[in-house]
Order: structure tokens, then C-alpha cells, then sequence
């Protein structure tokens, strides 16, 4: 009965059912047919049903959806529904629609999963997005200590970098945020960091890392710079009292 009703009419009616029966009526379907219905529905209704349904229907509706369809469809969703789609799918489905986009943004739906399914997606990441993420992760630590220091704190405009403003005791500073994926912090990042405040009028420029220091030298020109090594799990009050030693 329902093969021979009008695409939007079964649309409709998949759409009003609970989303295991849903996904059960239309792989009943011939083929071409899936096709056409799942061309015209929207990410929400596929999401339902993927979310609900049985592994074995599961992998059979993932068949009917290449990765940049279900790529375009995740991009539609809010954060918490394309996270809870992302936590369902086999690892090899899961894998490139966390290798595109942002970093930022797959942090975001990482951070939304449950965490034995955040768990097992991160095992399986190109070694390079987890370390882009680890990267995302420590800003976002180093941004929220510093809330409680600085009265303003925005990134630098047309500015690619991690590099930030912050405005504390009435002046302002430049914060570097220099995640270090292994080894030392590098001489170059120090001297970067210092270019790119050199010319913005700050009263002093903090280069927080995560990585060990061994005798890097900080430019003795102005601004004055100070770099602090601050993992997530320490003290917020370390970032604060290099602002306070950098106001002098």
C-alpha cells in the first residue's frame, strides 16, 4: 500500500510514526524507491530513525546515504542532535564526518556524546585532528580561567591565530594561547606571539603553553612579554598573577 502512495504522503506519514516503526516501513521499500523518499526528506526525520532503530537498520539506512549527504544533513542539525547521530554510527561511518569541518565545531559534538561513546570515536581520529582538538580543549580551559581575571577577553580581530585580548586592572594585554602537541615550546612561537601584539598597544603580552620551556628567549623589546606553562588541572589563579606581574 505503501509503494504506490505519493512520496510526500509517505513522507508525512514515516514522519507521524515512532521512528523504529519508520525505519522499518521504508527499507521495506524497494530501492529505487528508499532512494526518492530519503531525497526529499528532511535531516531530522533520518536522524530520528537512526538514532531508534536496531544496528542491522541501522547499517542498512546508512547504505542509502553517502558521507557527504550525511555530512550535509549533520550540518542542519542542532549540536546535541547531530552529537547523538554521531554516537550511533559504526566508527567507519563516524570517522570522516569527524575528520571535516571545523575542529572547533567537532569538539563541540564530542563534547555533547556521552562519554564511552566520545571515547571510542576519539580512539579511532587521524592523529592530527585529535591533536587539533587536545588544541581546542586547552584554549577553552585557559579562556575559562582567565574569566575570572580579565573584565574583557575577545580574540584579536582579523587575526588567524589563538591569540587573544584581555582587558584586567584597566589595561589591556595580549594573551597567547600556544598549545604544544609534543615536546618544548618553540623559540619561533615566542617570537610570533610577540609580533603579532608588537603593534596593538598592549601593556604587556602572556604566552600561555602547555609545553616545558627550556630557556626560551622572550624579546626584550616592548611590549614586556611573560610566558607561563598552565595545564588545565592547575590553579587559575597562576594566569592571574602573571597578569599582575606583567601590570608591574
Amino acid at each position: 500500500m505503501l509503494g504506490s502512495m505519493p512520496t510526500e504522503h509517505i513522507v508525512t506519514m514515516l514522519r507521524a510514526s515512532p521512528p523504529q516503526r519508520a525505519a522499518g516501513a521504508l527499507l521495506a521499500m524497494p530501492k529505487d524507491r528508499i532512494d526518492r523518499l530519503l531525497a526529499v526528506m528532511d535531516g531530522r526525520l533520518i536522524a530520528r530513525m537512526l538514532i531508534a532503530t536496531d544496528a542491522a537498520r541501522r547499517l542498512a539506512l546508512l547504505g542509502h546515504l553517502d558521507d557527504t549527504r550525511l555530512a550535509a544533513e549533520l550540518a542542519l542539525l542542532p549540536v546535541v542532535e547531530a552529537a547523538a547521530v554521531l554516537a550511533v554510527l559504526p566508527t567507519e561511518r563516524a570517522r570522516p564526518q569527524l575528520e571535516r569541518g571545523a575542529p572547533e565545531h567537532v569538539a563541540m559534538l564530542l563534547e555533547a556524546m556521552p562519554a564511552a561513546q566520545r571515547t571510542r570515536l576519539v580512539a579511532v581520529l587521524d592523529p592530527l585532528r585529535d591533536a587539533e582538538l587536545r588544541r581546542v580543549a586547552y584554549e577553552k580551559a585557559v579562556i575559562q580561567a582567565l574569566r575570572g581575571t580579565a573584565a574583557t577577553l575577545q580574540w584579536v580581530p582579523d587575526d588567524h591565530g589563538s591569540n587573544l585580548l584581555a582587558g584586567v586592572f584597566h589595561r589591556l594585554f595580549g594573551v597567547a594561547l600556544r598549545h604544544v602537541a609534543d615536546g618544548p615550546l618553540p623559540a619561533v612561537a615566542v617570537a610570533d606571539a610577540h609580533r603579532v601584539f608588537a603593534q596593538r598597544q598592549v601593556h604587556g603580552v602572556l604566552i600561555v603553553t602547555n609545553a616545558f620551556t627550556t630557556e626560551v628567549p622572550v624579546p626584550s623589546r616592548e611590549p614586556p612579554a611573560l610566558v607561563v606553562v598552565w595545564e588545565s588541572g592547575d590553579n587559575d589563579g597562576v594566569l592571574g598573577r602573571a597578569l599582575v606581574r606583567l601590570a608591574g
